[in-house]
């Protein structure tokens, strides 16, 4: 019995059945007889795909990938991985509990189907599942296109974000009393819960020596985008007081907080910085020209805001879009 194999760069081979290590040799080094990596789980295919974009794209410029229209071959942060990983298995599992697929090229034609089914969630929650699933299938879209067809999500209003906006759960097992100088520090530095937590005594700027600068942070650790910043405490004088000698306790690599409690409000303590950068350059609306108000719109129609104490704000909050402090931040 003898088996033939065309062979990447050699041409047709013959072997005999007694020539198993030979064509062994061939599997692993690339040959066409299907090896055991074709053989993967789902989720195994879907994490060998994501891990590798990943491990190309962090450090790359995705500013410089999307110019180029490189954007849909890369991942860029593992936190990103992680989310995309965890939405893109929800929808291997139910392809394969419903239809039985092995393969993420059989799963493709079901993700409509997916994202439809999907519409009791957050319109958040939904465009982010339609991410993760065009990055799984390197979609390659401009802003404004969808990418794939056929699938619809629901629009996004600021009147339905619930994040932040009441009482939670959470909010029973974490003492405000006890933890008192943490959310001050939070509300006058506008930090993370990752930056916060790797923040560093070493990290602490007393400001320019000429006072043209007041004291605050130049945030490098754990940012999103790998973005750096110089950003400084605003609050009362009694509130940057506190935030100084927390500062002060302490110096070089040491952590100021460490791991940071489950149950503290970082992105409500945000929004109060954001609100009070605002605060501090917004200029009297009747003095600014047509193109430098920002007018809401939703269900915050009529409300006119100073587009530029609104990019201080964003920037202070290590974003780049004003569009967002107005949606996400502003407490006005």
């Amino acid at each position: 019995m003898e088996l033939d194999i065309m062979y990447q760069g050699v041409g047709m081979l013959s072997f005999n059945s007694y020539s198993l290590i030979n064509i062994r040799f061939l599997i692993n080094k690339g040959g066409v007889i299907m090896s055991h990596q074709n053989k993967k789980s789902l989720i195994g295919q879907i994490d060998d795909r994501l891990q590798k974009m990943t491990q190309a794209g962090v450090g790359r410029s995705k500013h410089q990938d999307k110019i180029d229209g490189e954007d849909h071959k890369y991942i860029y942060t593992w936190k990103t991985y992680q989310a995309y990983m965890k939405h893109c298995c929800y929808f291997v599992k139910w392809c394969k509990e419903k239809y039985g697929c092995k393969t993420l090229k059989q799963c493709r034609q079901y993700v409509p189907e997916w994202i439809e089914s999907r519409r009791s969630l957050s319109a958040s929650t939904q465009k982010l599942e339609v991410a993760a699933l065009s990055k799984l299938y390197r979609c390659k879209h401009n802003r404004g296109q969808k990418p794939f067809r056929d699938v619809e999500t629901d629009t996004r209003r600021r009147a339905d974000i619930k994040r932040s906006r009441g009482d939670a759960v959470r909010d029973k097992h974490f003492s405000q009393r006890n933890n008192a100088d943490l959310i001050t520090f939070c509300r006058c530095t506008g930090l993370r819960r990752a930056e916060l937590q790797d923040l560093r005594y070493e990290d602490f700027r007393l400001g320019a020596p000429d006072g043209s600068e007041s004291p605050g942070l130049y945030v490098h650790r754990s940012t999103k985008g790998g973005r750096v910043r110089q950003i400084q405490f605003v609050g009362s004088a009694d509130e940057i007081a506190l935030c100084c000698n927390i500062m002060s306790k302490g110096s070089g690599l040491s952590k100021v907080w460490g791991n940071v409690h489950s149950g503290a409000d970082i992105h409500s303590y945000r929004a109060d910085y954001a609100t009070k950068v605002y605060q501090m350059y917004a200029r009297p609306i009747e003095t600014l020209k047509h193109d430098e108000i920002y007018y809401c719109r939703g269900d915050r129609k009529g409300t006119w805001l100073d587009k530029n104490a609104m990019l201080m704000a964003s920037k202070a909050l290590g974003h780049n879009r004003i569009s967002i402090i107005a949606s996400n931040y502003l407490r006005l």
